[in-house]
């Protein structure tokens, strides 16, 4: 506890009374605690405390000594009067504490000192001592205002002026203790805060990572190192105490090469007393060079000798990285291309190849990013594979394609590498480094090999090599996805007589217009090759049909039969044969099918030339026919040989004719009628399928306008829409360029669609349904229950009719299962809203069974077969108006 005496206690002080002077005691005893920790200026809330505890006994003080006195001085005058002295006490604390927000606590509690100080002294020394004195004579014997008059005789005359001496004296005693307590208090503060700003000094200089020290260099040229952490022991290999005294040892481990310079160094900075900087290196026989450097303030003593403040660090490493910055700085300028970008991948510096190869200076790249130099050749797949390797491994290297400045695209090795954090747990990526090469001459040389190894120097076409390995990998494919391939060996007609008349270099010219002629023919996906002389090879991949392949070899034979244009002669003529094998039908392998299309070949020569012949007899003969077949199929629609046939659609319940299906035939003038199922196929390949599907869309709507127009009672004509139409055509446009055109009620007109049409492209086939049924059509889906489809999927579409397929009535009643999937069929199309017409009914046995599952209506050979548009038309005179 902190305590000062500014009021000294002594025997002088008692009263004689031992409750009292126990009191006062305890009273002068805190007055000294509180100016004790106003002397070691304590903070606030302490001075606050110990005054409070003060001012609470002072007034326990005045409560216990008030009962003492009352009970010998009992309504008296001296009784009141001392009231009244511990009345204006409390009333003058009371006002000197109101005051202390106005001015520093600290004064306050200094003032309150001193009045406390004053008026205790004086009323121990005045007061108290006097109704003492009348205690000690009234418990003597002597009468109470007896007693009185004695002490007042004592405490009178010189007795009075002594007490005031006193306590003026201890007043002055009083202030001089505390003031000189302060003093006392402050020094020690001051040294206890050098001392510990010294510990922390020496604490700071022990961790510093350097040696910190301080140098004195005498005017005579003797050292010292009077101080030095500990850092020296492992710089220099010597203790603080062993160069206090000597820098002798220091400067022995000093490099030979720089010991002059480094004294040189100190005595230039202790003439101009300037800073000393210096780099130099430690020598030891067992350990490589140390490289260090030294930075040190100097300050003349009194003695002449001066003495430098400083750190010395090492910098081997940031030597060793110097060295390695210069080799690296050195090959960042080599023949590669470079740059580096940060973590975001703006660039940071490229090197003078970037320059050279690219066009751009380091000035138009920096803050930018390599994104400057797509080529715009790779796709986002591309980009994103090489992150992944980056992210992933670290580095990327690989050919790319990037742009100059001029805007010329170039092809470059490029290796993109990470640059992380130097702790090897870290992945935060600093930096990417980019090196890169063009590469142009070299592509150039490896496309010249490529083209001499497996082209053609004549026509630019793969040569045998590149035909093998490209029918091989095709074989591979196709077995795999289950498809089909066809080979076509082509040899030219007539052109050795070309060659012999006119020269090689026309025969050379001819065979270069060839190869042009044949690759406009093909696909992309197809493959022309020569084999040497004039013979050609063309590969066909993924043929959906035998007869592609002889379609193909038809258009090059017609296209190499038109006359050719050389220098040397004009409207010169060949032909060509064409042997044809398949995969996988003739052979699995490339030497088999070749041999195939050789043997192939010949047929075709043997047969007359300019024709072609596949590997098997049969098959040429049904490729012909088919061919052939497809010419006259487009003949017979530019000379209006297709016809339309109507077949009633019936009402079960009522027995009438509601309806009819349009269904093509075609007349053909020599055959004579040709059934659907030999056209339709070749229509749908060849896509002739869109135009004659427009035709009967626009004939059926004009048939059912000239009935209305006749009288005939309104019926749904049901049209057939192929998947092609689909797929290919806006059917919706049509429907609605027909129905204006011919003036057809959109109401009755019915749109039949197949399951897998409906199948193939669910929601764009959805949304032409919601188009077609804007327009008022009705919607029907055709064979149902041969596809994949199921009612409850079904549902979602907005049809209006079911129909049963032929298939599914043909044996009813004979067999079970088709009666139960038809009666299925009508149940579950009534469930979900559709009207359900069954096909091909042809017998009683059938309606009677469709009428007693409830199905809708009907059509086929038992009310009648297609018919063309007049039998129709009786058809419905006959059975009457109603």
């Amino acid at each position: 506890m902190y305590s000062v005496e500014v009021f000294p206690w002594n025997k002088n002080f008692e009263v004689g009374v031992p409750l009292i002077d126990e009191q006062h005691q305890k009273l002068v005893e805190l007055l000294n605690v509180l100016a004790g920790h106003l002397a070691y200026q304590s903070d606030i809330p302490t001075l606050n405390n110990v005054f409070n505890d003060l001012a609470e006994y002072a007034i326990y003080h005045f409560q216990a000594e008030e009962r003492i006195w009352h009970s010998f001085f009992p309504e008296d005058a001296w009784e009141t009067k001392h009231k009244d002295d511990h009345r204006r006490f409390l009333t003058t604390v009371n006002r000197i504490m109101a005051g202390k927000t106005a001015r520093p606590l600290d004064e306050v509690i200094e003032e309150i000192l001193t009045f406390l100080t004053q008026w205790l002294a004086f009323h121990i020394l005045d007061t108290d001592m006097r109704m003492a004195k009348v205690v000690l004579a009234v418990q003597s014997g002597v009468s109470l205002n007896q007693a009185k008059k004695q002490a007042d005789q004592e405490m009178s005359g010189a007795m009075k002026v002594l007490i005031e001496t006193m306590l003026s004296m201890f007043d002055a005693l009083s202030s001089r203790t505390l003031q000189l307590a302060k003093e006392v208090i402050e020094r020690q503060k001051a040294e206890q805060a050098s001392q510990d700003a010294l510990d922390r000094l020496q604490k700071i200089a022990s961790q510093v990572p350097g040696l910190v020290f301080q140098f004195q260099l005498f005017p005579d040229g003797s050292s010292r190192i009077p101080y030095a952490n500990e850092a020296i022991r492992s710089l220099y290999r010597v203790s603080p105490e062993e160069v206090s005294e000597d820098a002798a040892k220091v400067l022995e481990a000093l490099h030979p090469d720089d010991l002059e310079n480094f004294k040189t160094s100190f005595k230039v900075s202790a003439r101009d007393l300037t800073p000393w900087r210096q780099e130099y290196r430690l020598k030891f026989d067992d350990a490589p060079v140390c490289w260090l450097f030294g930075n040190a303030l100097p300050q003349r003593q009194a003695d002449g000798s001066v003495l430098w403040h400083g750190f010395i660090t090492d910098i081997t490493k940031h030597k060793q990285t110097e060295v390695e910055l210069r080799i690296a700085a050195t090959a960042f300028e080599l023949q590669d291309a470079m740059l580096v970008t940060d973590a975001n991948n703006v660039i940071l510096k490229v090197n003078q190849a970037f320059t050279l190869i690219t066009g751009y200076s380091a000035e138009e790249v920096v803050g930018k990013t390599p994104n400057l130099l797509s080529s715009g050749l790779h796709d986002k797949a591309f980009y994103n594979a090489m992150w992944e390797s980056i992210n992933r491994t670290d580095a990327w290297q690989g050919e790319i394609w990037n742009r100059r400045k001029n805007g010329e695209m170039f092809p470059e090795w490029l290796i993109i590498t990470a640059v992380k954090e130097p702790d090897e747990k870290s992945e935060h990526v600093n930096h990417y480094v980019a090196s890169f090469s063009d590469i142009t001459s070299r592509k150039a040389a490896e496309e010249e090999i490529k083209q001499l190894a497996f082209y053609d120097p004549l026509t630019q076409l793969p040569n045998r090599r590149l035909l093998q390995e490209r029918l091989k990998h095709s074989i591979e494919i196709e077995r795999r996805d289950g498809k089909r391939l066809a080979l076509l060996m082509l040899d030219l007609d007539r052109f050795k007589a070309v060659n012999d008349s006119l020269g090689h270099l026309a025969g050379d010219e001819l065979l270069q217009q060839v190869a042009v002629r044949i690759s406009a023919r093909l696909r992309d996906v197809d493959m022309v090759a020569r084999l040497g002389g004039d013979e050609f090879v063309v590969l066909l991949e993924d043929i959906a049909h035998a007869e592609d392949a002889a379609r193909v070899a038809a258009e090059i034979i017609f296209v190499l039969s038109k006359p050719f244009q050389l220098i040397q002669s004009n409207d010169v003529q060949i032909g060509a044969s064409i042997g044809i094998s398949l995969y996988p039908e003739h052979g699995a392998s490339y030497e088999i099918l070749m041999d195939h299309a050789d043997a192939a070949l010949y047929q075709a020569k043997d047969q007359g030339r300019g024709c072609y012949a596949y590997f098997s007899e049969d098959q040429t003969i049904a490729a012909r026919e088919r061919i052939a077949l497809e010419t006259r199929l487009r003949r017979a629609i530019e000379q209006g040989e297709l016809r339309i046939f109507y077949q009633p659609q019936v009402d079960i319940a009522s027995g009438r004719i509601v309806g009819a299906e349009a269904l093509l035939r075609w007349q053909d003038p020599t055959e004579g009628l040709i059934p659907p199922l030999r056209f339709i196929p070749i229509a749908e390949e060849t896509g002739l399928i869109l135009e004659i599907g427009a035709w009967v869309l626009r004939e059926t709507c004009r048939q059912g306008r000239r009935w209305l127009d006749a009288g005939l009672p309104p019926l749904t004509l049901a049209v057939n829409v192929s998947p092609q139409q689909f797929r290919r055509g806006d059917i919706s446009a049509l429907v609605a360029a027909a129905l204006n055109e011919t003036g057809f009620p959109a109401e009755c007109l019915e749109l039949e669609m197949t399951e897998s049409g409906l199948m193939e492209n669910q929601e764009h086939v959805m949304e032409l349904l919601n188009k077609l049924r804007s327009q008022g059509i009705r919607l029907a889906i055709d064979d149902f229950g041969t596809g994949f489809s199921s009612l409850a999927y079904l549902k979602h579409f907005p049809l209006d009719v079911l129909k049963i397929d032929k298939s599914f009535i043909d044996d009813i009643p004979n067999l079970q299962d088709d009666m139960e999937i038809a009666a299925t069929i009508i149940a579950m199309g009534h469930i979900l809203g559709f009207k359900v017409l069954a096909e091909g009914v042809e017998t009683p046995e059938q309606l009677a069974f469709l009428r007693e599952k409830n199905c809708d209506s009907y059509q086929g050979y038992i009310k009648s077969p297609p018919v063309p548009a007049e039998a129709f038309a009786l058809l419905l005179r006959e059975q009457g108006f109603e």
